[in-house]
């Protein structure tokens, strides 16, 4: 165990002057800069003795009067300095454990929200990928409809000839057809409703370059400048996003009109 008084080179009977003196000169031989620990001990030692005399006087009121084991103060002193020193020494352990721990924290913390960015980024382009191959399937069923629509209204543009009409299984034939693909038309359009796709308005709109395409003008009088007289392909809308343009003829005076 250190003596505080050898640290200081000084009596346990030096007065309060000399104490300082030596703890003054002990600090310029040893700054913290140049020797910490030291340092460190030269104020613990003095902390422990400067106000010595205070201290004895009160420790003498507890030595015993019957002759019993006095008091060892030197030895009580620099047991109370070395354990100043240890409680010391834990508060700066203590502090570097709290600040580890706030670094700790605060690199769990930006690696939570760095993890959590690319999280809503993966969300987020896992929700396009969707959307885009909806997309691209939609399409897709939007082309078998415009040729199951096309078959359609060419069946039912179709007049058998004399000899059809004399074959009545040649009728029947193309009216079954005809029944089948409605009926296919008809679970197209459900499957489209479905996924929210609806068909655009045209025949008799004013033209919308929002959601239409101009394939060509002509000119009809009995109609209003500017609308469509004519689809060539119908557009469409799944909720409020367009999802294709209409292709559409306008009515439109020409150069020689």
């Amino acid at each position: 165990m250190t003596d505080p008084y050898r640290q200081l080179g000084v009596s346990a009977g030096a007065a309060d002057a000399e104490i300082r003196a030596a703890y003054l000169a002990a600090v310029r031989e040893s700054p913290p800069e140049r020797d910490r620990q030291r340092f460190e001990q030269v104020r613990a030692a003095y902390e422990a003795i400067a106000d010595a005399p205070r201290r004895l006087a009160e420790l003498e009121e507890l030595e015993p009067s019957d002759g019993g084991e006095t008091i060892d103060l030197r030895t009580l002193l620099a047991e109370l300095a070395v354990l100043r020193n240890e409680v010391r020494l834990q508060a700066r352990q203590f502090k570097a454990a709290l600040e580890q721990m706030q670094t700790l924290g605060g690199a769990l913390a930006e690696q939570n929200e760095r993890l959590t960015r690319e999280l809503e980024r993966a969300r987020a382009l896992a929700a396009d990928t969707k959307a885009e191959a909806e997309r691209t399937l939609l399409l897709g069923l939007l082309d078998l409809r415009d040729r199951l629509q096309a078959g359609l209204e060419a069946q039912a543009a179709w007049r058998p000839g004399l000899l059809a009409r004399r074959l009545g299984d040649v009728r029947r034939q193309a009216e079954s057809q005809r029944a089948g693909a409605a009926l296919t038309l008809q679970r197209v359009d459900e499957l489209l409703a479905g996924y929210r796709v609806y068909a655009l308005p045209a025949l008799g709109q004013a033209f919308d370059p929002h959601g239409m395409q101009a394939a060509g003008v002509e000119w009809q009088p009995e109609a209003a400048e500017g609308v469509v007289v004519r689809e060539l392909r119908r557009g469409f809308k799944r909720g409020g996003e367009l999802l294709r343009a209409a292709e559409v003829i306008v009515n439109r005076k020409g150069p020689t009109a």
